[in-house]
């Protein structure tokens, strides 16, 4: 609060400084020599008074949009002030004409890069399809060739067999386990080609080692064919089937061989009655030899076959079908490999077609902005509506010739039928101002009539343009909107803002230079006879002329308007009486 008052006290000696240093103020204190007034009882106004210039609220706003290093040059350009209509609007009439010629050669030389662009990217998308179909085709062989291992092993050893080897060794042994198998391999290698898990491993070292070229050993190899052998677990297979036909031709042949020698031992009898010749004795005992051997080599076969033909053929299969399952996993690890580059390929010429395209379209819309043609109906005004002094050093003037840099307003055409004054509150005042409060509006250049308007956004923060060449200067940008329709009022006329902030109905009140302030104590000098007396007083609200006093003055009350010369400050803090004097001086 004794920043306020100190506040008002400054404006009371800006607005009533010739009392202070008129020489009829510089007086004993009598009060026949000091500026006074008469404390008034009656309706007060409380107000803030601003400064600012009349803006459209809406308006079309044209900035140039071709983006070049040297600029580019206005070849045409409407004149200032002229009147857009309807009909101008309706048959597209050209405002401003732009130098398109740059634009025109980069576009030519973009298209020659954006075609070979074009043709990589079409030849990438293709080699996606491509390398889908051969990846189909190799896996769905690889496929079919591990379904034919399983049959081939199955067939061999027998299924019953077969199912019982695959299940010890945690293989698959039937269509649904097989797509089982597939499908968690499938899922393990897809996450090994995540882009997240990619990312992981760049940030990993890999740790080296030297490469031993030892195969793992192969799961066929820890199985004990000859177990099922003894035990008769072949059932059907083929292995079983071959083992029977063997034993099969060993039981001929030792019955051949019984057929044989007794033939031998019949001829023997015939010989020694010598009803046979010696010659055919012989050759029954040769047959004999051979009917011997014969059983002797089917029982040789068998053996071998069983001990070494079948576990080698089996372990083969088994290996066979091991091997197709890794082959099949390979695969489709190569599938994904080749699909992840194709994707890579394709996503990195898609991007690189893209920005081409979009840089083609910049281009293109840059040309379409060269000409501007009319949209909205209005009064053509060179230049934005920020446009100030420091602006217009940088840019240069809207003119046939002129060059334009990127992003430079070119014409503004406002709507003359939502207008309204821009301002700026004085950190003093703006606990004071909301929105939608009423305000009162009088343009300079037509004093004698005054506007109705109410306050439509009020900063947050204070602006910080003002405070750049003044710190101690705190202002809030504020925007009063203008009521109804006024064919006199055009952007860029001074005008005065009175915003009302509250109306103080039968109260007693004095001018704010009347009352000072000491340790948070706010005072007037009352006139008492010849002389003032320093008094209290109780302050409510103020505007720039006059404040409200709740309590410690009665109408008809005389107050000075100044501090007496020979009045001694009554503050608290240490110090000699000349340094109070001055600092009551101060707060004056």
């Amino acid at each position: 609060m004794k920043k306020i008052i100190t506040l008002l006290v400054i404006a009371a000696v800006i607005g009533g400084a010739w009392f202070v240093f008129n020489p009829l103020g510089k007086s004993d204190g009598n009060a026949e020599d000091m500026p006074q007034f008469t404390v008034q009882r009656g309706d007060l106004t409380i107000n803030v008074l601003e400064g600012g210039n009349i803006q459209a609220l809406e308006y079309l706003q044209i900035k140039n949009q071709v983006k070049t290093t040297t600029g580019v040059k206005i070849l045409k350009v409407i004149e200032e002030g002229y009147e857009v209509t309807e009909e101008d609007v309706k048959n597209g009439k050209v405002l401003v004409k732009l130098d398109a010629s740059g634009l025109e050669e980069k576009l030519v030389d973009h298209d020659v890069a954006f075609q070979q662009t074009e043709s990589l990217f079409a030849d990438a998308r293709q080699d996606i399809e491509i390398a889908e179909s051969d990846a189909q085709s190799k896996l769905k062989s690889e496929r079919q060739q591990l379904r034919f291992s399983l049959l081939d092993f199955e067939k061999y050893v027998g299924k019953e067999a077969g199912k019982e080897i695959l299940v010890a060794l945690g293989l698959p042994y039937d269509n649904e386990t097989l797509n089982r198998y597939e499908a968690e391999a499938t899922a393990i290698i897809a996450n090994a080609f995540d882009p997240e898990k990619l990312k992981e491993t760049v940030r990993q070292d890999i740790e080296e080692k030297p490469f031993s070229a030892e195969p793992e050993d192969s799961l066929a190899q820890g199985v004990n064919f000859n177990t099922f052998l003894a035990s008769n677990k072949l059932n059907e297979g083929a292995a079983e089937q071959q083992i029977r036909k063997m034993k099969d031709e060993a039981l001929v042949a030792a019955s051949q061989l019984n057929v044989v020698q007794q033939s031998v031992e019949g001829a023997k009898r015939l010989r020694e009655r010598e009803f046979i010749t010696r010659q055919t004795l012989d050759n029954e005992l040769v047959n004999l030899e051979k009917a011997k051997l014969s059983v002797q080599t089917k029982e040789t076969e068998l053996d071998l076959f069983m001990d070494y033909e079948f576990p080698k053929e089996a372990q083969k299969m088994l290996s066979n079908y091991e091997e197709a399952l890794l082959d099949l996993i390979r695969s489709k690890r190569s599938a994904m490999a080749m699909m992840s580059k194709a994707y890579a390929k394709y996503r990195s010429y898609k991007r690189r077609y893209e920005l081409e395209l979009k840089k083609r379209d910049d281009l293109q819309e840059q040309m379409r902005s060269c000409v501007i043609k009319a949209e909205k109906t209005g009064l053509v005004a060179y230049g934005g509506t920020d446009d100030n002094y420091y602006t217009t050093r940088y840019y240069e003037s809207i003119s046939e010739g002129a060059t334009l840099k990127f992003g430079q307003p070119i014409i503004t055409i406002p709507d003359m039928s939502k207008l309204g004054v821009d301002v700026n509150i004085h950190e003093s005042h703006i606990k004071k101002v909301g929105l939608d409060q009423k305000v009162l509006i009088t343009a300079e250049s037509v004093p004698d009539r005054i506007l109705e308007g109410r306050i439509s956004k009020v900063a947050v923060l204070p602006d910080s343009n003002a405070s750049r060449y003044n710190p101690s200067l705190k202002v809030y940008p504020a925007t009063v909107e203008i009521s109804g329709h006024n064919d006199f009022l055009k952007p860029g006329m001074s005008a005065k803002v009175e915003i009302l902030v509250a109306e103080l109905d039968d109260v007693i009140y004095i001018p704010v230079q009347a009352v000072f302030t000491e340790d948070d104590e706010h005072f007037v000098f009352l006139k008492n006879g010849n002389q003032y007396d320093r008094h209290l007083v109780e302050i409510g609200q103020h505007n720039d002329q006059y404040i409200e006093i709740k309590s410690g003055l009665k109408e008809e009350d005389i107050v000075s308007l100044s501090m007496p010369e020979s009045y001694e400050p009554m503050l608290k803090s240490k110090g000699s009486k000349s340094k109070k004097r001055k600092a009551a001086k101060k707060s004056a």
